[in-house]
């Protein structure tokens, strides 16, 4: 599983779409002017969408799943 942010200060959005483009798993979606993340579920740690960021507003953190029922 994955975190993933956008920085949208430094994302140019529909502009670029360069990380939906090549995303493999469809992480990104466009949504009017912007891109957002519709499915982090999807993220299989490639980094593809880090490697063609011209903005590298994308980061990326692996999360166990220990961590997600960690305190319950």
């Amino acid at each position: 599983m994955a975190s993933i942010r956008l920085d949208h200060k430094n994302c140019e959005g529909s502009n670029c779409g360069a990380c939906a483009y090549a995303c493999p798993t469809n992480v990104f979606s466009f949504e009017e002017d912007d891109i957002s993340v519709k499915s982090p579920d999807f993220c299989k740690l490639c980094n593809v969408c880090l490697e063609v960021c011209p903005q590298s507003a994308i980061t990326i953190e692996k999360i166990e799943i220990a961590e997600i029922f960690e305190g319950i």
